[in-house]
């Protein structure tokens, strides 16, 4: 690891303030990961897997797009970029081996290699306030640029810009100073919580194939084209679509506890009946933390708790 970003991971574990209001905001983000498929039938081989059009991705764009079990449930959710000879899948990076496992159980005699790259690519997020232009950055959400030998894209946010750089180990060290002379150092907790703003969801290992598409989004965040044709458990998926209004979906809640919440965790009512579960929280901070919650429609108007005792305060429709 090049040191003058081990430098900044340090700092950065003892960087806890999520209320940074620095107005360009330079995070670190370890917690990323990411997996590479090469080779001359990669785009057909991940058309065929996953929720999204791979083949409408041009070279320096990306999707959001998910990875189903024949029910239709959600293994993974991912940020795929289309490179110039590769695709890469961004995703947290506890999911990476077990992605790459049931990717790999697909490939056959497919001319397909699946990576781990995740000790070999950082990524850095970029936050900035949206009077400042410093950079000459993508205008719309997915789009990326190239930028000092690294791929810079815009990422969806509700308040204000934001972009996922990835860059080569090789090219880290440049990079990140480049970067440090005039973003301020920040909290990769930061960037967790604008996602959860932004309502982009996550499926960590204990939630796993727990979700389907719609009950998490997915469709509404354009994860998800019912117009590509078939991957696995798209019949279910569609079926859900065409049927009519979902039973449950994803929504911003918020309660006050210093008890840690687990993903996956169940939101009960308080008569003891589940009506949801956590899909991923953040502390916003000391005593108060924003979730995303995956919902059943006919639970909203009920007074519900998470840990059985923990009440949800407050519990707001996402702004898609």
């Amino acid at each position: 690891m090049t040191d003058t970003w081990q430098a900044l991971l340090t700092q950065q574990q003892n960087f806890n303030n999520i209320d940074n209001d620095e107005k360009q905001q330079l995070i670190p983000l370890p917690q990323l990961g990411i997996i590479q498929v090469t080779g001359d039938e990669a785009q057909s081989f991940l058309q065929n897997l996953l929720t999204n059009d791979v083949n409408a991705l041009d070279v320096n764009q990306s999707q959001l797009s998910g990875f189903c079990n024949a029910k239709g449930r959600l293994f993974s959710i991912f940020l795929l970029v289309r490179c110039d000879d590769s695709y890469q899948i961004v995703l947290p990076i506890d999911m990476c081996s077990l992605l790459l496992q049931r990717l790999s159980m697909y490939i056959l005699r497919s001319k397909v290699t699946i990576t781990d790259i995740s000790t070999t690519t950082a990524c850095i997020g970029l936050v900035q306030d949206n009077s400042n232009n410093t950079l000459e950055l993508p205008a719309d959400d997915y789009q990326g640029m190239n930028y000092k030998s690294s791929l810079l894209i815009k990422i969806p946010s509700e308040t204000t810009s934001r972009y996922l750089t990835i860059s080569s180990m090789e090219n880290i060290d440049e990079l990140s100073q480049s970067l440090n002379k005039q973003w301020q150092l920040s909290s990769e907790s930061k960037w967790n919580l604008l996602n959860i703003e932004a309502g982009l969801a996550s499926i960590y290992p204990s939630s796993k194939e727990m979700f389907t598409p719609q009950q998490v989004n997915l469709d509404i965040v354009n994860g998800v084209s019912f117009n590509k044709g078939c991957y696995p458990g798209q019949e279910i998926v569609a079926r859900l679509h065409y049927l009519g209004t979902p039973s449950r979906r994803l929504f911003l809640a918020e309660v006050q506890t210093d008890s840690i919440l687990e993903t996956g965790s169940e939101v009960t009512t308080a008569e003891g009946s589940v009506a949801g579960h956590i899909v991923c929280s953040q502390e916003m901070k000391a005593g108060s933390l924003k979730l995303l919650i995956s919902l059943k429609l006919s639970a909203l108007e009920s007074t519900l708790f998470v840990n059985k005792n923990v009440e949800i305060i407050k519990i707001q429709k996402l702004q898609k």
